[in-house]
């Protein structure tokens, strides 16, 4: 029954890796907003709307999840409405002239917002299922994931780039859209054979009883409040990443011919680090992977100045190498760390206070697409990464759980 729940979980990570690249957040989202006609303050809107928005929304969602004695059938139905939105972008764009800018705009950020909240409602029952294995074999999958779905992501992102360089806006998209709505149904087979013992805690709790007693869980739990901290900040400097591919567009008139070599470097970038982070973890725990998340967000955007003013688009594609390694390093250590800091009982709540209180990763997308309009891209990326090294005082006082020795 185990090794059933530990295949469901790795085969819903296989598949799933095909959706995440042909609707990679980082790259080909912002890209189809700049090919409709968007702006950086587009760019920022549709950050906020796939990374930001979702997980504060988690708070509303666990309060009705928590009072569920069974969370497989709402992640099942997290995941049938992500598929729903896929086909829904798909169609959009087939009939893209039938709409003006204001119009298509609307409907894009409308079923992107449907295709992001599905995923966050579907996580709180997904890191739920996942708390339920034991140590040894959350610590064996965290690890195993990564490097699984990179795989995945490789071979499928020599596809992407291939329809990228193939076909010409829309059809490249609709193309896409079409595959990762079917790869992900794919996916959610996986989560169809997974067991589920119903859950001895089934008291609803209302949202605004949480919101009142977070001044509480403070003062209980600093520890947690610390990595609410950290987790801000490092929002903060994950909401920067789509906007690289907004100031190569600036610098080097980019397009998806090399939008598909920036897949192929960035997805190359993770399943090299796959193969890092293991060993990282190994000799320094999972904080030493959230310490590598701090250095490699602050050398980032340092970096993209300075090889940008070279010119050197070969150069400039080795950044998505880096932002390769950037995602692997959130990817193993985020949930890990949440798995770790909480228990059966609060787990789905702190899940959703993890989210909704880190209100950078929705605010600073925003604020970053309207301060590059105004101030262009060198000075903004500058402040970010002064504003990442932030998290380290943060880190070092947090006693994380998760940091231990395999």
């Amino acid at each position: 029954m185990k090794n059933r729940n530990y295949t469901g979980f790795l085969w819903h990570a296989i598949f799933l890796s095909l959706t995440t690249t042909f609707t990679e957040v980082n790259t080909v989202i912002p890209a189809l907003i700049l090919s409709v006609g968007g702006s950086a303050i587009h760019v920022g809107i549709v950050s906020a709307i796939v990374i930001g928005l979702p997980v504060v929304t988690k708070l509303f969602f666990s309060s009705f999840l928590s009072s569920r004695k069974k969370k497989k059938p709402y992640l099942l139905l997290g995941i049938n409405f992500r598929i729903l939105a896929l086909i829904s972008i798909a169609i959009t764009l087939v009939w893209y002239q039938s709409f003006s800018f204001g119009v298509l705009i609307f409907l894009l950020y409308l079923e992107l917002l449907i295709f992001s909240v599905g995923g966050a409602f579907a996580s709180l029952p997904y890191v739920y299922l996942l708390g339920g294995f034991k140590k040894e074999t959350r610590i064996k999958f965290f690890t195993r994931r990564p490097m699984i779905s990179s795989i995945g992501m490789l071979l499928s992102v020599f596809t992407a780039r291939y329809i990228l360089s193939r076909w010409e806006y829309p059809t490249q998209y609709v193309i896409l859209f079409s595959i990762s709505a079917i790869a992900l149904f794919i996916a959610s087979f996986g989560f169809r054979i997974v067991s589920e013992k119903p859950s001895n805690s089934i008291a609803k709790v209302s949202v605004l009883v949480i919101l009142k007693d977070i001044p509480n869980l403070f003062k209980k739990d600093r520890n947690f409040f610390k990595f609410l901290v950290y987790s801000n900040i490092m929002g903060a400097a994950l909401a920067l990443i789509p906007f690289y591919i907004g100031y190569a567009k600036d610098v080097f008139m980019m397009n998806s011919t090399i939008l598909g070599y920036v897949l192929l470097v960035q997805i190359t970038g993770m399943f090299f680090a796959s193969f890092l982070f293991p060993k990282l973890i190994k000799h320094n725990g999972f904080k030493g992977v959230l310490k590598f998340r701090i250095g490699i967000h602050f050398a980032l955007p340092l970096l993209a100045i300075l090889i940008a003013n070279t010119g050197s688009l070969i150069g400039y594609l080795s950044i998505f190498f880096f932002i390769g390694f950037a995602l692997s390093a959130r990817a193993v250590s985020e949930d890990a760390a949440l798995i770790e800091l909480t228990n059966e009982d609060n787990r789905v709540i702190y899940t959703a206070l993890a989210g909704t209180l880190n209100i950078a990763i929705i605010v600073f997308p925003l604020v970053l697409g309207l301060l590059i309009s105004i101030v262009g891209y060198p000075i903004v990326f500058i402040c970010s990464a002064i504003i990442t090294l932030s998290a380290w005082p943060v880190l070092k006082s947090l006693i994380c759980p998760v940091d231990i020795k395999i």
